[in-house]
Parts: structure tokens; C-alpha cells; sequence
């Protein structure tokens, strides 16, 4: 799984050089290119990291099937439900709270190098950075996911960046002779985050490489070693998953088609990030005492 973990990470290097000189000689995707590279990013690359959390839960639980499963999968689909009301009723409580899950979770991907602050500031660098040069195109999104108060999570996230840019940065150069990637991975995020539109850099790192490494992780602890068998134990939970997010998105009618689907796509994450890290957490709980 190792050559498969950097095989994904030199895909992320090498998909923002392209993206990035692209953009140096003036492409850009117009709407409706962006949302349709972001819903199979998503859907392709990004979901599949959390559909083996049954197999985790089983592991960690010993949700062998019967009423145990039925527990598990009723507390995990009452959770995203009770988020994805939260997220509709108080929008811009449920983005800002969606925003700081999100910094944390993707601060993982520095957890096994680092202090708890280089890992904050790795994962808000990826969630502020892009509001210092497209403060616009954010607002925007974060508009059309519900909120009326996205010039100030703007601002807030402008604030923030240079700050995590510097702790992420620190971080990734203590680690430089340990781990020379940690750096180039670093150095590729600041660039996308800072030249690529906000919804494009957001699908290449959570699709390239924060999604793929995470699910190669949890693949390995499971005991499933080819993308076959992942692909096989996925399928089940992942084709769940899509049945809500189109039940969410004709829920959303009336709604222009391009919010109807960031906000399918964005509450969607959200609500499922929230049981996925409950269950990392516990699991990661567990087998610290185990050892």
C-alpha cells in the first residue's frame, strides 16, 4: 500500500502543476466544468474513503451482522441526518461548524509526523488559504450553501491563513529530512490553495490525495490488500450514500441547479464527516489500548 499511498501523492503534485500552469496561460472552468469535476471527484475518489466504515465498525465493535449492524447503521445514518438538519435550519452555524471538522480532519494526513499544531495548521491552510486571492469566488460558494454571512467567514478565513500557512509550513521543514514529501505536498497545497479557484483546488486535494491516503490507511488495517477487494467491501455503503445524496438534491427543488448541487455535495460531506470521525476516533481509541 505504500507505493499506492505516493503513487496518489505524486498524482496530486502533478495534477496542480498542470492545473497551475494551465491557469498561468489563462484557462479557466467555466461553471458548470468546475461542478461536474467536483461531483466526480467526489463521487469517484472522495466517498469511497469513508464507505469501509462498516468493516471498521465490525473490527473495532464486533458489528458481526444481525441487531448489532442494525444498531450501527441506524446511530451512523441518525447522525448524518441530525447534521444535514443542523446544516439546513442554521447555515451558517453548520458551514462554519463543517469548516472546522474539515481543518481537523484534513490535519490528519500530517498526524504520524508533527505536533498537534503543525497538524492544525496543515489543515487550515487548506480550508482559508483560498479566500486570500478568490475572497470573491468563496463568498459566492459559501453564499449558495445557505449562509448571509459569507463576507465574514471570508474574512475570518483571510485572517487565519497566513497563521496556518506558517504553522503548516514550520511543521513540514522540522520533518524535511525524515520525510523530504512532507514539504513538496505542503509547498503544492500553498500554491494550489492560493492560484486555483476555490471548488477546483478543493476536489484535487480531497480527491487526489487526502481521500485516496486515508482510505489506503483504513484498506490496510482491515486486511484488504487490492483495490479489487476495496473496491468490492465500498461498493455496498457507497451506493447508499448516492441514493441519499439524489434524495437530498430533489429535496432542494426550486433552488438554482448549481446550489442545488454544492449544497448536496458540501452538506453531504459534512453530515457523513461527522459519524466518519466519531468512528476514527473511537477505533483509533481502541487500539491504542490493545497495544
Amino acid at each position: 500500500m505504500g507505493q499506492a499511498e505516493d503513487l496518489f501523492g505524486r498524482a496530486f503534485l502533478c495534477a496542480t502543476a498542470v492545473l497551475l500552469t494551465a491557469t498561468a496561460f489563462g484557462l479557466r472552468f467555466n461553471n458548470s466544468t468546475t461542478l461536474l469535476v467536483l461531483v466526480l471527484g467526489v463521487v469517484l475518489l472522495g466517498l469511497p474513503h469513508g464507505a469501509l466504515d462498516p468493516l471498521v465498525a465490525r473490527k473495532t465493535f464486533g458489528t458481526s451482522g444481525g441487531y448489532s449492524s442494525v444498531i450501527f447503521y441506524a446511530a451512523y445514518l441518525f447522525a448524518v441526518c441530525c447534521y444535514a438538519l443542523f446544516w439546513m435550519g442554521l447555515p451558517t452555524l453548520g458551514l462554519s461548524v463543517f469548516l472546522i471538522i474539515a481543518a481537523q480532519h484534513f490535519g490528519s494526513d500530517s498526524a504520524p509526523r508533527g505536533s498537534a499544531l503543525t497538524r492544525l495548521g496543515y489543515g487550515l491552510t487548506v480550508v482559508s488559504l483560498p479566500a486570500i486571492l478568490h475572497a470573491s469566488g468563496e463568498a459566492r460558494i459559501f453564499t449558495l450553501l445557505g449562509t448571509q454571512h459569507a463576507v465574514t467567514l471570508v474574512a475570518i478565513s483571510k485572517f487565519l491563513a497566513p497563521l496556518a500557512v506558517l504553522a503548516g509550513g514550520v511543521g513540514a521543514l522540522l520533518q524535511f529530512k525524515q520525510r523530504k514529501r512532507d514539504l513538496a505536498e505542503f509547498l503544492a497545497i500553498v500554491a494550489g490553495g492560493l492560484l486555483l479557484e476555490p471548488l477546483v483546488f478543493f476536489t484535487c486535494y480531497f480527491s487526489l490525495l487526502h481521500s485516496p491516503r486515508h482510505l489506503l490507511e483504513t484498506a490496510e488495517d482491515l486486511g484488504l490488500t487490492n483495490f479489487r477487494s476495496i473496491a468490492l467491501k465500498s461498493l455496498p455503503t457507497l451506493a447508499a450514500t448516492l441514493v441519499l445524496a439524489v434524495l437530498f438534491y430533489l429535496h432542494l427543488h426550486g433552488a438554482p441547479a448549481s446550489g442545488r448541487i454544492l449544497m448536496t455535495v458540501f452538506v453531504g460531506l459534512a453530515a457523513l464527516t461527522v459519524p466518519h470521525m466519531l468512528l476514527d476516533t473511537l477505533a483509533s481509541e481502541m487500539r491504542k489500548r490493545s497495544s
